[in-house]
């Protein structure tokens, strides 16, 4: 776990009248959403060039909430987005870990219904037997849409593309789906900087460059859910209100957990009543924050076993949400070590 927390301090539930819980943010290692077998070193890329019944707007854009027809776009606006797209997406899976990629943006002609059907795995057989790759990555269908917003006369138009996309992952050798995934992604430009201000220099791309810029975005955004990454995940700690609890937060803004574990300690016994509960529930996060899950663990059941006593049905769920995330870093940290 990152050492280097960014933190934010805030008020979120009032667990009775007299004791808060404020939240922080910090950095965990994550393994990759898709479990891809081990073995796997070429993969081939698909589109399956599928589209809904009601997906018909791919030659029109939104200009101050009026549709209007694009009358520029190229004929083939789907087919160029299309390879932007899985070519951005080859080269992140490239990069991090596959050896050889095959692309197929046109092995499946234009179909569409309204319900994507099943694949026909003798396609995926004879592609995958053909060209020796050991995964297929389908983009199953591929929807975008332009818009410009309104702006002062001296301002360019804001504009913002929104692309909609459904991804698979499809085991040649089992024959199974492994992941279907819809994915939304939003870009957005404009000319203002972080304080408000319009600067003149900075230039807002065009509808077809705008198109293509979101349709890589959208390839690089898939291509994260194959590989472990660090990712910025929200924790709570209590804050009841003995002065203890302020001086061990002081020490816990800093790091310093074994000092905050004294204190903390000082309230675990059950004869503290509800004060047991929160210092249980904090010292859980201690020993989270040393990378010591098992002791973690056992801490927050003891907070459980204290708020069940008293039926404190808040605190209950806290404990319970927070169980959750533990059991998960348990399953996380065991897929990183097993990579």
């Amino acid at each position: 776990m990152k050492n280097n927390l960014t933190w934010f301090l805030g008020l979120i539930i009032i667990f009775s009248s007299c004791t808060v819980y404020k939240e922080y943010t910090i950095d965990v290692y994550k393994p990759g959403q898709i479990n891809v077998p081990q073995d796997v070193e070429n993969i081939a890329l698909v589109y399956r060039n599928f589209k809904y019944k009601n997906d018909t707007l791919q030659h029109y854009y939104k200009h101050d909430y009026q549709l209007k027809k694009a009358t520029r776009d190229p004929k083939n606006l789907d087919s160029i987005l299309v390879h932007f797209c899985l070519n951005e997406l080859a080269l992140n899976l490239k990069k991090n870990q596959f050896n050889r990629i095959h692309i197929f943006p046109e092995l499946f002609t234009r179909h569409t219904g309204t319900k994507l059907p099943a694949i026909d795995f003798k396609i995926i057989d004879k592609l995958t037997t053909e060209t020796n790759t050991d995964l297929v990555i389908s983009l199953e269908t591929y929807s975008y849409f332009y818009t410009e917003f309104s702006a002062d006369r001296n301002t360019p138009n804001p504009r913002e593309v929104i692309t909609a996309n459904v991804w698979a992952v499809y085991d040649p050798m089992a024959n199974r789906l492994l992941e279907r995934k819809t994915m939304i992604d939003t870009l957005y430009w404009n000319t203002f900087d972080e304080n408000g201000a319009s600067v003149k220099s900075n230039k807002l791309p065009p509808r077809t460059t705008a198109l293509k810029i979101a349709s890589q975005m959208a390839g690089e955004n898939y291509s994260k859910r194959f590989f472990a990454s660090w990712e910025t995940v929200g924790r709570m700690y209590s804050m009841p209100p003995p002065s203890d609890f302020e001086i061990a937060e002081k020490y816990l803004l800093k790091g310093d957990w074994d000092n905050a574990i004294t204190i903390w300690q000082r309230y675990a016994e059950e004869d503290n009543g509800k004060l047991a509960i929160h210092a249980r529930y904090n010292l859980a996060l201690a020993y989270e924050m040393k990378d010591d899950l098992e002791t973690s663990i056992k801490w927050l059941n003891a907070a459980k076993k204290v708020a069940s006593d008293y039926r404190s049905k808040d605190d209950l769920k806290a404990i319970e949400s927070y169980n959750r995330v533990l059991l998960q870093r348990q399953k996380d940290i065991l897929r990183l070590n097993s990579m």
